[in-house]
């Protein structure tokens, strides 16, 4: 006899698999055939049709936030962007001065696009991995989360797995950045 998927237990096997696999994927073991933007870009919109499995109602919710709040939503993405930018700034101005291996952190960031077509590059972003990234750790897994755990511990443990999937990379510049997103990032979607 089959089980039934068990939707509730989904969640921990799915941030478990979104853990490993973009901690591999910010590896590089899969860039054999295909570029870092075409695996993340495809990583996502898996997950987030894992997502739609697991929680049907995402779509829904997604699409009432959307419809709701969509001119407040864009605001807010473009402060959230414009303080990240401030941020990195910010750290290239300062880290260089903390850290001797900051600078080859920093330019080691940019080596990713190598080979790759600006716009192309661009179009992924903008489309797909801005927007994917946002419905996939705040707006999935940060909602879950904060559910099972508490708004603030939820969120501190889906940024804290959003930082350490940039540790295979090596590059403790990265990793920061990638805390310091999803900590201090203003978020899109009510918890």
């Amino acid at each position: 006899m089959r089980r039934k998927f068990d939707r509730e237990n989904g969640i921990y096997w799915v941030t478990f698999a979104t853990g490993l696999i973009f901690f591999l994927i910010f590896s590089g073991v899969f860039f054999i055939r295909l570029d870092f933007w075409t695996i993340f870009s495809a990583t996502i919109l898996g997950f987030l049709l894992i997502g739609l499995f697991i929680d049907p109602s995402f779509s829904h919710y997604v699409y009432l936030d959307f419809q709701e709040k969509v001119g407040k939503s864009v605001l807010l993405g473009f402060i959230s962007a414009g303080l990240l930018y401030g941020v990195f700034m910010a750290g290239n101005l300062i880290l260089p001065r903390l850290l001797v291996e900051a600078p080859r952190n920093l330019a080691s960031i940019y080596t990713l696009k190598s080979g790759s077509s600006g716009w192309r590059i661009g179009l992924f972003l903008t489309l797909i991995i801005a927007p994917g990234e946002e419905l996939w750790w705040r707006g999935f897994l940060q909602r879950h989360w904060s559910v099972r755990l508490g708004k603030w511990p939820g969120m501190l443990v889906v940024a804290g797995l959003y930082a350490a999937v940039h540790l295979s990379t090596k590059n403790p510049v990265l990793v920061l950045a990638a805390g310091w997103r999803l900590v201090v990032g203003i978020p899109v979607f009510k918890i």
